[in-house]
């Protein structure tokens, strides 16, 4: 191993803005999920129901962000923010910012809209002020894709 070699720092960025979130430290541990829907079909008579390929659910990925010193709370809000649509007076002029997903060869550009952010401020809190020193974001993101991916394009 040398010594000059940096890891590889995984990050978001905001498709919209091209605002840029590193992660201070890479994630232990990824959730990557995927489930699909069937209508069930009830048979007079059978032991099993029968069932019919409705379509597929979102795939969704879910981290956890740890955060130390710094702007703790504004990295909060940042992510937070990408959960709100933008509005021209009262009107809706945006749907919430889409995000690329950048974890190295595991997910090198994936395209996503923020489901939820769920932090949690602990431990340190600055004497003065009071802002968190400390923080874990449970950020859920799913893909954000527009036409139909079939089974071999996945077994990629």
């Amino acid at each position: 191993m040398t010594w000059d070699t940096k890891e590889q720092q995984a990050f978001l960025v905001d498709i919209d803005t091209s605002e840029r979130l590193a992660f201070q430290f890479n994630p232990n541990e990824i959730v990557d999920e995927k489930s699909t829907a069937y209508a069930t079909i009830r048979i007079p008579g059978m032991s099993h129901p029968r069932y019919q390929f409705v379509a597929g659910e979102a795939r969704r990925i879910s981290v956890k962000i740890q955060l130390f010193k710094g702007p703790v709370r504004q990295q909060v809000a940042w992510l937070q923010s990408l959960c709100y649509p933008e509005h021209a007076g009262t009107m809706l002029k945006n749907a919430p910012h889409r995000v690329m997903l950048v974890y190295g060869q595991l997910y090198p550009g994936l395209v996503c809209i923020v489901k939820q952010v769920k932090a949690r401020f602990f431990e340190l809190f600055d004497r003065e002020s009071l802002l968190p020193q400390r923080a874990e974001v449970d950020l859920t993101l799913e893909e954000y894709i527009e036409r139909s991916v079939e089974v071999m394009e996945v077994r990629l």
